[in-house]
């Protein structure tokens, strides 16, 4: 499968290729949603790595439409009415890019972000990007939680996987890339579409 190349925000941006998938009769389906992880405008350009505010713009979209295709148990949320609450702990990279997300529909519920300054600040979200530090410390602080409440964790070093991080965002070859550790993801009672196991660059068992 090749990379899926576009423009966000004026930017060149892609999301690398998944190893092959031998004998799959849903190509046409994969593609779809690699399409709509890289949310791109359509527009075909030559891959570069954005610079870091155009990233996190990419980044931020590759975590909605992420969400689209994963589902939460109905305990993961107070009752009928509550939001989708993405959540930022500890530096937020993002910016404002975040921000854009606010009000919009995520599994017929809307979309809340959060920041979350320390790990004191912190209450149960559906989707939270940190470091592998303070998911550590979250981790310690309030065992069992991130599990409990279905918290799908999200990060950006390779520490944060080895910590039982359950969505990397990385680059391969300057296209914008995802490992996903499956195990960390099922202990929380989270299902996440099985395409999606495929266009990442590594499932963690």
């Amino acid at each position: 499968m090749r990379a899926v190349h576009g423009i966000y925000k004026n930017k060149p941006v892609s999301i690398a290729p998944a190893p092959a998938y031998r004998g799959s009769p849903d190509g046409r389906w994969l593609g779809l949603i690699a399409l709509c992880l890289s949310s791109i405008i359509p527009g075909i350009c030559t891959a570069e790595k954005p610079d870091e505010a155009y990233e996190y713009e990419a980044k931020a979209a590759l975590l909605y439409n992420f969400a689209k295709f994963t589902i939460w148990p109905e305990e993961a949320f107070n009752n009928d009415s509550s939001p989708f609450v993405i959540a930022v702990l500890g530096k937020n990279p993002f910016g404002e890019a975040l921000q854009v997300l606010e009000g919009k529909k995520m599994h017929s519920r809307e979309v809340a972000v959060r920041h979350y300054k320390t790990v004191t600040d912190f209450t149960p979200c559906q989707m939270l990007y940190c470091s592998a530090e303070n998911l550590k410390r979250l981790r310690e602080q309030y065992p069992d939680l991130v599990n409990k409440r279905h918290v799908l964790t999200v990060g950006e070093k390779e520490e944060f996987a080895r910590k039982d991080g359950m969505l990397l965002l990385t680059f391969v070859d300057d296209h914008l890339a995802f490992k996903i550790n499956i195990a960390a993801v099922r202990s929380a009672g989270i299902e996440v579409n099985a395409y999606l196991l495929k266009l990442a660059i590594a499932v963690i068992q």
